[in-house]
């Protein structure tokens, strides 16, 4: 049975940004960070808070009339709505309990034993495994 570790994308491959980060660096983090549509929040001291995705980012201009991204520098991620009810594990979690929460969760935040953000686990990199490991028994 694999682990987290075998599943896991390391933070400095993904984007993340600090909760006093602000809206137009949201925005450029995910024009300019390949092809995610969710951004880690991190606090102060690196410890995962939440998920801020892009339709948060499209919602904030809706609830904030008179927000442009000219003047989006204004705005603070930890003052617009983001996702804080995120499942995350630890790096010894079996991949058992990776595949019940990817029903529910695209990425699944990894930390360690004291809440820091070391990487994610990716729906898509459980299913890939699964599909082929399913695929090879169908050789045999």
């Amino acid at each position: 049975m694999r682990n987290v570790a075998f599943f896991l994308t390391p933070k400095h491959e993904l984007a993340f940004l600090s909760k006093d980060a602000n809206v137009r660096q949201a925005i450029e983090k995910l024009e300019n960070y390949g092809n995610f549509l969710e951004i880690i929040v991190l606090d102060g001291e690196g410890k995962f808070v939440g998920v801020l995705s892009a339709k948060d980012i499209l919602l904030s201009f809706k609830k904030n009339p008179g927000m442009t991204y000219e003047n989006s520098h204004q705005v603070k991620i930890r003052d617009i709505g983001y996702n804080k009810n995120v499942l995350s594990v630890n790096i010894d979690t079996n991949s058992d309990v990776l595949v019940e929460i990817s029903k529910v969760q695209n990425i699944i935040p990894v930390i360690d034993g004291e809440n820091r953000f070391i990487g994610l686990v990716r729906r898509a990199n459980l299913l890939f495994y699964y599909y082929q490991k399913v695929g090879a028994l169908d050789d045999e």
